[in-house]
Parts: structure tokens; C-alpha cells; sequence
């Protein structure tokens, strides 16, 4: 009986698999199984992880427990990189390419009560991004991983970052030597994305808007209430291609929508520039503007501050004009590298039921990503990973306050992007 107990689960699980060869469909059956074995396992880690978060530059209690779990897997494991950033490394049997896996680690501080029965026990502090599943799908991976050590022809890196919501996190890790530490010939990623539960959505190039905040300076003598006014009127008259009314919400919950959201090819967010609002304060005898927008188009975003100064200079309050400049910003998109991006699409495709992977074609508004700090240093690519399960009531809308996702998306993630990463090191 429990022989063929075991041989139906390998049936269900595996059942997504496609036709390739005998030793690569051996190899992620195995995959499969050994996922399907440690999901249980891995659902409790993520609720202890769930139920304890840290926020930015404080995930010691984390990065404890991800130290450990590698270390029992056998792999060599470097602490305290960049903070509390985690580096585990595993060497297959055999000579071949050198990847990386980054998941991120910390939470979120809002009021927001939890919608989970395992709910946070840290007042104020939420997984309401995901970072829990990132964390404990990466260590499922490293698992599996290191269960296929002798067929791995190659080095796979985790990259298990801090701070990711601060932005600092990817900078303080490779500034801390993270690349002396390792040598990746790629790198790769996900986010929870709202997707159904294993959907996996990949695009080249730029994922999300880019994010930018203006800063003008002016001399106090312009009359404040006109000069809002003026640069309120600059800025909206650079809108396009999508309705600003409403909350940013209300723009966020039509990327899913089957006509105009990002996996159309008629999306409304293929080319957008969105307004996102202004404030005007007096400081030490110098007034400061300051507006944040999203922009898709990085010609645009790099030409906006010169067009900007150009209409001051020409209307009355140019003898009050000091400066034009962006500040520094705690946003960014990843670019996936376009060949990789087809390769890897390709790849999971090939491996498992083609409708699991969705091209994107528009950029994601009002979210940012750190995970570009890596992408400059060696190509990668950036994924969504659906986690929704509409029938469930469960919305996997990262930093919404009802978050939360449905956790066959772990058992998903692990199973594919173990595989993907198991044919990246393989390959020639």
C-alpha cells in the first residue's frame, strides 16, 4: 500500500512534466518528488517565518534559521554578508556554469491585523510582500538541489538578501564583497506576484515603471500657491495612455485585468507616464518642489528634468529658479537580459506545462526592486510567481493589507525554478 501510495504522488506530481530526454526528465522527476516529499516541511517553515518577522537590517532570527537549514544540507554558508545577508554554496559533481538564486528576507512595518490563522506575533511587523515564501522557496530549492549534487554540473550560489525593503539591502551585500564571495555567470529571481497560485510571468528588458521624484528649488519670493499650481500643471500635462483618477489601487487592481493588463499585447501599461502627486515647503529660505512620477520610457525619464526647466525659464517664474534635479530614490526596476529571458522561459516551458509560464508585455506600476544591483554586475532574469487562489478568497496583491497567498505556490516555485536552475549549470 505504501509503495503505491508513493508511486501515485510521483504520478500527480510529475504529471506536468514534458517529453524530453530519458536523463533530464529523470532528473526533475526526481526534482518533483523530493519536492513533494519536503512541502510539508517547507509550508512550517514559512508559517514560523510568517509568524516572526524582522524588518529591514534587523532579520538576525531569520538569517539564523536560513544559515542552519544549508549548513544541515551540507553547504558551505557565509553569515553577516552586508548585514544579516546569508550566502550558501553548492558545488555539484561536476564542472559547469555558476549560478546564482537571490531570495530577500525582511518584512514590513503596518497596522494592518493579519488575515492568516498564524499571524505575526511581532506587534506592527507583516509579511505583506511575500518575503516569507521567497526565503523558504529558495531553501527548497537548495534542498532538492543538493539531493541532485551529482547530475549538477556546476556551482548554484543563494543570495539570501536583507533590506530589500529599504533598498539598501542588494548594495550592502555587494559591497560587503558578495562578488568576491561568489561568481555567478547568471542570476535569477521572484516575487509573489497576483497571478493564480504557479503561474509564472516572465518579460525581457524592463519589468517594472521606473520610479522617480523630482526636486526643484526656488527663491521663497514666487508666490507659493501659483508656483504649486504652475508645476502641478507641467507635470499632469506629461500623462498618458492611463486614467490617474482614484488611488493608486484602483490603477493596480487593472494590471490583471484580461483586456488592458500586462499580459495583453494591446496593454494600456505598455507606455505610461502617471502623475503621482506634489508638495510645496519653504526650508531655510529656499522653496523645494518635489513630485514623484512613473515613467516606462528611460529616454523620457532622463529628458523630463531638462524639459522641465526649459517651460520655467520661459514663464514668469524663472528669476526664481534655482535648481532642477532628481532625489535619490529607494526604487528600481530589474531588466532581464532579453536572451536569457527567452532561454529560460523556453526552458520551463519545455519542462513543464507551457500555460504555467505567461509573457508579460507591459511594466508593472508602483512597485520597485533592488534586484538590479545584481543585474549590473551579471546578467539575470526577474520573475513573477502567481500565488492568488480567487476560489479560496486568497489575493496575492504584494503590500495590500488583505495579502496572502495560497502556499501551493511553494511546492511550484521550488519544483520549477529547481529544474530551471538544474539546466542553466548544465548547459554549455
Amino acid at each position: 500500500m505504501k509503495l503505491k501510495l508513493i508511486t501515485i504522488m510521483l504520478v500527480l506530481t510529475t504529471g506536468i512534466l514534458c517529453a524530453q530526454s530519458d536523463k533530464n526528465t529523470n532528473s526533475h522527476q526526481e526534482i518533483a518528488q523530493k519536492t513533494n516529499e519536503i512541502y510539508d516541511d517547507l509550508v512550517k517553515i514559512r508559517r514560523d517565518l510568517h509568524m516572526n518577522p524582522e524588518i529591514s537590517k534587523q532579520e538576525k532570527r531569520t538569517s539564523e534559521i536560513v544559515a542552519e537549514y544549508l549548513r544541515n544540507l551540507g553547504l558551505e554558508v557565509k553569515t553577516n554578508v552586508g548585514g544579516y545577508g546569508v550566502v550558501g554554496i553548492l558545488k555539484g559533481g561536476k564542472k559547469g556554469r555558476k549560478i546564482a538564486w537571490r531570495a530577500d528576507m525582511d518584512a514590513i512595518k503596518t497596522d494592518e491585523a493579519d488575515v492568516v490563522d498564524f499571524k505575526s506575533k511581532n506587534e506592527g511587523i507583516r509579511h505583506i510582500c511575500g518575503h516569507d515564501v521567497h526565503t523558504t522557496i529558495a531553501l527548497g530549492i537548495a534542498n532538492v538541489l543538493s539531493q541532485q549534487k551529482e547530475d549538477l554540473e556546476g556551482t548554484v550560489y543563494f543570495i539570501f538578501q536583507p533590506a530589500e525593503e529599504t533598498f539598501t539591502g542588494a548594495k550592502d551585500m555587494i559591497e560587503d564583497g558578495l562578488f568576491d564571495i561568489i561568481k555567478p555567470d547568471e542570476v535569477y529571481g521572484l516575487h509573489i506576484g497576483p497571478e493564480a497560485s504557479g503561474v509564472i510571468n516572465v518579460k525581457a528588458n524592463e519589468l517594472f515603471a521606473y520610479i522617480k521624484t523630482l526636486k526643484v528649488k526656488f527663491k521663497p519670493s514666487a508666490n507659493e500657491k501659483e508656483l504649486e499650481n504652475f508645476m502641478n500643471t507641467i507635470l499632469k500635462g506629461y500623462g498618458r495612455n492611463i486614467e490617474q483618477n482614484g488611488s493608486p489601487w484602483d490603477i493596480i487592481n487593472k494590471i490583471s485585468d484580461p483586456k488592458i493588463g500586462l499580459a495583453n499585447k494591446e496593454t494600456i501599461f505598455k507606455d505610461y507616464f502617471i502623475f503621482q502627486g506634489a508638495r510645496l515647503n519653504t526650508d531655510n529660505g529656499v522653496t523645494f518642489y518635489n513630485a514623484s512620477f512613473l515613467e516606462t520610457d528611460v529616454k523620457k525619464v532622463n529628458s523630463t528634468p531638462l524639459e522641465i526647466k526649459k517651460q520655467i525659464l520661459n514663464s514668469k517664474f524663472k528669476d526664481a529658479f534655482i535648481s532642477i534635479e532628481y532625489s535619490k530614490d529607494y526604487s528600481g526596476t530589474p531588466i532581464n537580459d532579453p536572451e536569457l529571458t527567452t532561454i529560460s522561459a523556453k526552458t520551463l516551458r519545455n519542462t513543464y506545462k507551457k500555460d504555467m509560464v505567461k509573457q508579460l508585455y507591459g511594466q508593472t506600476p508602483y512597485f520597485g526592486e533592488d534586484f538590479i544591483f545584481y543585474q549590473q554586475k551579471v546578467p539575470g532574469v526577474f520573475f513573477f510567481l502567481g500565488g492568488s487562489n480567487i476560489e479560496k478568497g486568497i489575493v496575492s496583491m504584494p503590500h495590500t493589507p488583505n495579502f496572502a497567498i495560497d502556499e501551493t505556490t511553494i511546492k511550484f516555485g521550488v519544483q520549477s525554478f529547481a529544474s530551471l536552475i538544474l539546466e542553466r549549470t548544465n548547459s554549455k
